[in-house]
């Protein structure tokens, strides 16, 4: 059975001062989360970084109203972090019907297949069709009633902001043994879906890799990247990222020649830059001429100036 916090707050030299338990209990996050956040606060905006440690009494405490806009700012950059909807979404009539490709759209997904992976492998994550409608081609598709997605879309934007995660203390059917890395890293966010829908924690974490293909493409950084904003092992998000891009792959059709090199010369633009040579470099990697990957790099560049989603 887990030690029950002990959160303590002290004035010291007119300032009040808190201990590690009351930050977990102020925000719900699991022993690891707020190790973590300590850890990483030279990565975090030098106006907004977590507070040093102050040793008191052979104890560390924290500025407390320097912690509370850390943790101001910390919230607000994961809601920014979510694919934002375009603002028509709620503005229309939440009994309307809208198809698969306009609830895309509304919801800032580069594709349809977004939502199509979504009810393939994450069943009552996204809503249920309600019907079909005729789509572009005269083909009936999928059709969502307008309110679901805007439930959707409140959801993932974190309007529930406030006091999230676990209790502190023994949970009710609580898994026995130790947690995973994972769990660890994730239990406020797990905390904020409990009752809601039952998640584990790699089921979460394939959501937030699938979304970040979404949002910013597939990409060899991409595990230390999810590792780094989320917490939790690289190891652990190398096998997330590998699940969720064979997730990706089973409801995204195959891509052109073309769009396969923009993709691998999107990536080499993330990871290295817009350095001279590229497109030669891209050559002797992955086979073909310096000219095609000319304008596959060209494609790449006008992939990360383009402000649509």
């Amino acid at each position: 059975m887990p030690n029950a916090l002990n959160p303590q707050l002290r004035v010291v030299g007119g300032r009040a001062v808190v201990n590690r338990d009351w930050i977990r209990e102020f925000t719900g996050a699991s022993v690891g989360s707020a190790a973590r956040w300590y850890k990483i606060r030279l990565e975090q905006p030098a106006e907004h970084r977590h507070p040093e440690k102050e040793r008191i009494e052979g104890s560390d405490f924290y500025d407390e109203k320097q912690f509370r806009d850390f943790y101001r700012w910390f919230q607000q950059d994961k809601q920014d972090k979510v694919l934002k909807a375009d603002p028509a979404l709620h503005e229309l009539d939440a009994e309307e019907v809208v198809s698969i490709n306009r609830a895309a759209e509304l919801l800032g997904f580069k594709r349809a297949s977004a939502i199509r992976k979504y009810l393939v492998s994450n069943p009552g994550y996204f809503p249920d069709s309600v019907g079909e409608v005729e789509g572009p081609t005269g083909r009936l598709i999928p059709a969502f009633r307008v309110g679901d997605l805007q439930d959707f879309d409140t959801k993932r934007t974190g309007d529930k902001l406030g006091k999230v995660g676990r209790r502190p203390g023994a949970q009710a059917e609580a898994p026995v043994g130790r947690p995973s890395a994972l769990e660890e890293a994730l239990a406020a966010e797990l905390g904020t879906l409990a009752g809601e829908e039952p998640l584990t924690a790699t089921d979460l974490a394939i959501r937030y890799a699938a979304e970040a293909i979404e949002r910013s493409g597939d990409h060899p950084g991409l595990a230390r990247e999810l590792s780094v904003q989320y917490g939790g092992p690289q190891r652990s998000w190398k096998y997330v990222v590998h699940t969720a891009r064979e997730q990706h792959a089973a409801v995204t059709p195959a891509l052109s020649d073309a769009d396969r090199r923009a993709d691998i010369a999107l990536a080499a633009l993330r990871e290295r830059g817009d350095v001279r040579g590229l497109a030669a470099s891209l050559a002797r990697e992955h086979g073909g001429s310096p000219d095609v990957w000319s304008r596959a790099v060209g494609a790449a560049r006008s992939k990360l100036t383009d402000p649509t989603p």
